[in-house]
């Protein structure tokens, strides 16, 4: 019988594949910064980009590839030579007040404060940070410098739960100003974007705090900023009307827009310069309908504008009375996005707004951006976004940013 039983169980461990690996070994990135792709090659999408000592275990391992899963929850493949398998331990933290935090560096949200003497114990080492279990107040990330192998005199205070109150509640995405919302890998804006939501995008939150909330969405979990979820269902984002059967003639119409925002109005129909930003709700008289432009006058000058933008009517918190100046078009306010293409290549940062003028030297790889990297936009032209990034600026398409 024993043999029997010694031979069932030697076959059952020939069938299971080689690569894979035990789903509780952990590993920690070993690199500054660690590209998961969405498959096993490096011309793949890149889903996300990790930091040093960031934890995760290993599903499978093939051909220089391993499909993993983070402390975060996402997953994909990375390569298997930037990951190191974990060291684990005992310490005790040596100082009072010392954050535990969602990520490895000081930048990520901290949802404990630990008292000197506490003794935790540590499920990877790492170089900078240590991902470590505190008992009742959970993991995460601990500064090494704080972290002692031999043990500390308790100082006598608690340890505290720095969480504003528990999860496990359905909450909407909402943003005012109808930009879609980030979900990032780490409680912190430089932290990678997983994946962005528009407002009515239904979520879970898992665990809430005064400025981030742990969020699954979609089979993703992330993090996104508290102050753009709300936990009532917000009413859907209205579409703009569009005038389809309009007056004969030159007729009255109003400016409008989903942000409450000033609109271009351009020297022809389509990407042409603009002459004048007209305010929302500002009467503008219409001189040619068409299928997409109109053709306008506002303020004493004569140019273009996307019918979508204008109604018959006034709109709510809207003024009839026509301006005899252009307003001036308000300030650009600059926002974080993250480059993208759907075939995963590098992208092209230009000198200027234009596709014949040369890469930026200096900026990525010989003037291309990794699908991933986050850069700042500070500026809009056209069809072309104005970037930062490492310092110096140029021009990418406004399709490549997400």
């Amino acid at each position: 019988m024993k043999k029997r039983l010694l031979a069932l169980l030697l076959i059952l461990v020939l069938l299971i594949p080689a690569g894979v690996a035990s789903a509780a070994t952990r590993y920690r990135v070993n690199t500054s910064s660690l590209k998961v792709r969405m498959m096993p090659s490096e011309s793949a999408q890149v889903l996300a980009s990790y930091r040093l000592d960031f934890v995760l275990t290993v599903q499978s391992t093939s051909d220089g590839w391993s499909y993993v899963k983070f402390t975060t929850g996402k997953e994909g493949y990375v390569q298997t030579k930037f990951i190191s398998k974990a060291t684990a331990g005992t310490a005790w933290i040596t100082n009072d007040d010392t954050a535990m935090r969602s990520g490895p560096g000081g930048d990520f949200v901290a949802y404990a404060k630990l008292a000197r003497g506490r003794k935790v114990s540590v499920l990877s080492w790492g170089s900078k940070y240590s991902y470590i279990s505190a008992g009742d107040l959970g993991t995460g990330y601990v500064v090494n410098d704080l972290l002692s192998r031999k043990k500390v005199a308790a100082s006598g205070n608690a340890s505290k739960n720095m969480s504003t109150s528990g999860g496990d509640y359905d909450a909407w995405v909402l943003n005012a100003g109808y930009r879609k919302v980030n979900l990032r890998s780490g409680a912190s804006t430089s932290a990678p974007i997983i994946a962005s939501y528009s407002t009515g995008t239904k979520v879970r939150v898992i665990e809430h705090t005064s400025k981030w909330d742990l969020i699954e969405v979609d089979g993703n979990t992330g993090y996104m900023m508290t102050k753009y979820l709300c936990t009532s269902q917000p009413a859907p984002t209205n579409i703009l009307p569009v005038i389809t059967n309009p007056p004969t003639g030159n007729y009255t119409a109003y400016v409008v827009s989903s942000n409450r925002k000033a609109v271009n109005m351009r020297k022809g129909p389509g990407n042409y310069s603009v002459i004048a930003s007209v305010p929302y709700g500002a009467e503008v008289t219409v001189l040619k309908h068409d299928t997409k432009w109109d053709k306008i006058s506002y303020g004493g000058k004569t140019g273009y504008m996307e019918n979508k933008f204008l109604q018959l009517s006034v709109p709510a918190g809207g003024t009839a009375a026509p301006t005899t100046q252009p307003t001036a078009k308000p300030a650009f306010q600059p926002y974080s996005a993250t480059i993208y293409s759907a075939n995963g290549k590098s992208v092209n940062v230009h000198y200027k707004p234009d596709k014949s003028t040369s890469n930026v030297h200096g900026m990525g790889d010989n003037g291309r951006l990794e699908v991933g990297t986050t850069v700042q936009v500070i500026g809009l032209t056209g069809y072309w976004a104005e970037i930062e990034y490492g310092g110096k600026t140029g021009f990418v398409l406004q399709e490549y940013l997400r």
